[in-house]
């Protein structure tokens, strides 16, 4: 190596290093510089666009690996750069034409391989996926994420037993991978194995940071956690977790401890829904200073484990949200002006859910049902997909209510009314789905394929909503079947 390429050689190095201590303008200098010689063009444009990378500037990484593609085409860094950035951008048709690229001169390349089976898991092409991440295993035996996302596309075609072996060797590779217990126990609830998928349900706790509420309990009390110590004369605080349809149906829970110990009993939830609750024989509190001392605390979800290793069984629906008869009397009121049977339709959860692409249903599939004449429909939808209903011009066959409900602070109040004063609800697995069989509404409940683990345990058991009509997806992501069988029920 010769005098200048020690120099550039050198340069190189400083820059990569001040690049790892995140000292990016001084580094930035340095690439400028860099790739204003021609023998260091290409290593300049590259380390410019992994700093834009790290800089979350998009669209200057893109501009220097565009530039270095210019001068060669098959740059393999270059085009693996590319199809991430597009990948994180979720324009997942030009980061596989990147990725194919890489593959064609590298049929091994693991990162590329493993993003395009991410790509067609995206797109819900899961035999296309599952290929891929073979073939990831067989570039490298010990790759935790193929393992991993085999496990998923298993679980998602409801092949449980394979899926379980899959978790079970991520856990092999990787012991304290906190979504990998968790999503056994999703497995074992759909195979009726209640001890295994209650035991592996309990690592949800783990499975992101601990929530605002468990923190200020932690912070406040010296307490312990409850799992089924006796409880008389003591005081326990139930934290809620999660939705809000997670708090409605599982709030019955209460009732079970009330009944088997003489214990006091507090529920610690938001302050949008406190008012569900008000009547029951809980203290009940959104602010944790409002109380002084604990015994024990649980999370709200825990509880079905705890009773059901204690006696086998489920808690029955209990309807202990109370009337409000001035809301009742407004929609007694508003609806009467309706002369045909009223149906109440909410299709849409929250998008932000994990999952919510096997629980919201577009309301386009409600096409053929809304030409139902025999029925009024009303929307008691909220917020996020009300949009739908002009985007599909159904704003003749469904009435939209979204700006005349539950605007105060208290959720669901005018919604709690409605449904008392309808004939039918049909709706998505969503947090009127619990709301509407606590206060057991004649409902339709239009269910995914592959349910969350609560769904298997009702099909199962017929033990939360007595109510309540399940109509299931026949194969996975195909609604069309269900409207179908919906539609032959209501004509």
């Amino acid at each position: 190596m010769n005098y200048e390429d020690t120099v550039l050689q050198n340069k190189i190095n400083q820059g990569i290093k001040l690049i790892e201590v995140e000292k990016y303008p001084d580094a930035i200098k340095i690439f400028e510089e860099l790739k204003k010689n021609k023998k260091t063009k290409l290593i300049g444009l590259m380390f410019l666009g992994i700093i834009h990378i790290k800089k979350e500037e998009p669209l200057k990484a893109k501009s220097n690996f565009y530039k270095i593609i210019e001068i060669d085409k098959k740059h393999k860094d270059a085009n693996l750069n590319l199809g991430l950035i597009f990948f994180k951008e979720q324009n997942y048709e030009r980061s596989e034409f990147y990725f194919d690229k890489v593959i064609s001169q590298n049929k091994d390349n693991l990162t590329a391989v493993y993003h395009k089976g991410l790509i067609h898991f995206s797109k819900k092409k899961f035999d296309a996926a599952r290929e891929l991440f073979k073939l990831c295993l067989e570039i490298d035996k010990n790759y935790v994420y193929a393992y991993l996302n085999l496990a998923h596309i298993y679980l998602r075609i409801k092949k449980f037993k394979l899926a379980l072996e899959f978790y079970e060797k991520v856990l092999e590779l990787k012991k304290d991978y906190k979504w990998s217990k968790f999503n056994m126990s999703w497995c074992y609830f759909a195979l009726d194995e209640l001890d295994n998928a209650f035991k592996f349900y309990e690592f949800r706790k783990e499975k992101i940071e601990q929530r605002e509420k468990l923190t200020k309990v932690k912070s406040k009390f010296n307490t312990i956690e409850w799992v089924g110590e006796n409880l008389n004369k003591k005081t326990i605080l139930i934290i809620s977790e999660q939705g809000i349809g997670d708090s409605i149906q599982f709030f019955r829970y209460l009732y079970l401890i009330k009944d088997n110990y003489d214990a006091k009993i507090i529920f610690y939830t938001d302050i949008n829904i406190k008012h569900l609750f008000k009547d029951t024989p809980f203290q009940i509190i959104s602010d944790i200073n409002e109380i002084d001392k604990i015994d024990y605390y649980q999370h709200l979800l825990s509880l079905p484990g705890i009773f059901y290793r204690k006696f086998q069984k489920f808690q029955n629906c209990i309807p202990y949200i109370v009337n409000n008869e001035n809301k009742n009397i407004k929609w007694k009121n508003r609806l009467s002006e309706f002369k045909k049977p009223i149906i109440a339709l909410n299709w849409q959860g929250d998008k932000n859910f994990l999952f919510d692409d096997i629980r919201s249903i577009k309301l386009s599939y409600f096409k053929d049902i809304l030409s139902i004449d025999k029925y009024t429909f009303i929307s008691v939808q909220k917020n996020f997909g009300t949009e739908q209903i002009k985007q599909n011009n159904f704003e003749d066959k469904l009435i939209d209510l979204s700006n005349e409900i539950d605007l105060g602070e208290n959720s669901f109040e005018d919604t709690i009314s409605i449904l008392k004063n309808i004939d039918l609800l049909i709706t998505s697995d969503t947090a009127i789905a619990h709301l509407a069989g606590t206060l057991k509404i004649n409902t339709y409940l239009l269910l995914s394929y592959n349910p969350e683990w609560r769904w298997y345990i009702e099909l199962k058991n017929r033990c939360f909503y007595p109510n309540l009509k399940i109509i299931q997806q026949e194969d996975v992501y195909n609604w069309r079947s269900t409207f179908d069988r919906l539609k032959k029920e209501l004509i």
